[in-house]
């Protein structure tokens, strides 16, 4: 499963000193149930690619072959989406495989292309899933609509007294026992969840049981759990995974919307009123560059020619002659996108990915100010 690890990891290669195909492969099928978009459109790319640089062709036609060999061998058939990054003329070959759909892309460039990868990280939250009755906590990592891992765990009961062993406990007596076994257990549960945040990091929690029991155990998290509790409901704790994910998606849809769309109102809103806010390409880049961004709104699957200088590194969303900073005339064109995602991830600047058509009237991008 893909983590902004693999960015991090993909952002710090050292260039080698081949090209590096980056491939994006969208594995959805089609009526027939069959993949052949995918390699009808990695045959047109390799066709494109040996017809760009004969010399390399050779090279260019092996690493396609090593792309085919492993979507045949090592491609799971339930991912709709495939990353691959390989070296053309070298060893190192890297593929990531996730369950949502990605646009067909290919490009050779001097350094791996992460700005559509990071589109699909970056949209989709890390939830925590609590699902709970008075005896009994599942805790769910799920991410991509996808289980990543499952904690289980059953509450230990709290011994009888010896003189009551024997004899039993009054129907009132019984009553205030189990309140307290509840009480104890919802306590263990609490520290299973902070375990839980502490070791897989998720974005949100979720807490699924009845209505009672849920209310009665939010009351033994601590405050900062409490906090991240996004959405609570109805459900049992044995409940199948596919189940809970059939009934949490429209509401996590639906939640994840309106994160956004709310960020990118306020963007708007900060740009109407000249306050912290910048849109468009190079108002957005320069704020980058100066350490000002705290959040990057950014549309879906755009690209847009730029260039770098390779003197001082800054670089422009349009075509220049000469660095406006330092004055050298030796600039290399690249794609903007890809520039402002790597800055953003570098700077541990939050992205939401809009739909173009939400952020149109800020031409394509924007971002919310620090300073």
């Amino acid at each position: 499963m893909i983590s902004k690890q693999d960015l991090e990891r993909l952002m710090q290669r050292a260039d080698g000193g081949r090209p590096i195909l980056s491939l994006f492969l969208d594995m959805s099928v089609n009526s027939d149930n069959k993949r052949t978009q995918a390699s009808v459109f990695i045959n047109q790319k390799q066709g494109q690619f040996e017809e760009l640089d004969g010399s390399r062709a050779p090279a260019v036609a092996e690493t396609f072959e090593r792309v085919r060999e492993w979507l045949g061998e090592e491609f799971s058939e339930e991912n709709r989406g495939v990353v691959v990054y390989a070296e053309v003329g070298g060893d190192w070959f890297e593929a990531l495989q996730f369950p949502v759909a990605v646009q067909n892309r290919a490009l050779l460039a001097n350094r791996p292309v992460i700005a559509p990868l990071a589109q699909v990280i970056e949209s989709y939250h890390h939830h925590g899933v609590v699902l709970l009755d008075r005896e009994h906590v599942r805790i769910l990592s799920v991410y991509l609509g996808t289980l990543l891992d499952e904690i289980e765990v059953h509450g230990d009961p709290i011994p009888a007294p010896s003189h009551v062993q024997a004899g039993g406990y009054s129907q009132a007596r019984f009553q205030r026992r189990k309140a307290e076994e509840m009480r104890h257990f919802f306590k263990e549960f609490a520290k299973e969840v902070e375990t839980f945040v502490a070791r897989y990091q998720p974005d949100d929690l979720i807490v699924l049981g009845t209505e009672e029991n849920v209310a009665k155990f939010r009351e033994f998290l601590p405050e900062p759990l409490q906090e991240m509790i996004v959405h609570t409901g109805n459900a049992w704790v044995d409940d199948n995974f596919s189940d809970i994910i059939g009934k949490l998606q429209p509401y996590l849809q639906e939640y994840e919307d309106r994160e956004r769309q709310e960020v990118v109102d306020l963007v708007r809103d900060r740009v109407a009123n000249d306050y912290l806010a910048t849109a468009g390409f190079q108002g957005t880049l320069t704020a980058l560059q100066e350490g000002k961004v705290d959040t990057l709104v950014l549309g879906r699957d755009q690209t847009r020619d730029g260039v770098r200088c390779k003197q001082c590194s800054f670089t422009y969303a349009r075509g220049m002659e000469q660095c406006s900073y330092c004055g050298s005339g030796e600039l290399e064109e690249v794609d903007a996108v890809e520039e402002l995602v790597r800055m953003a991830e570098g700077q541990g600047v939050e992205i939401a990915f809009a739909d173009p058509g939400e952020v149109r009237d800020l031409r394509g991008v924007g971002a919310l100010l620090r300073f």
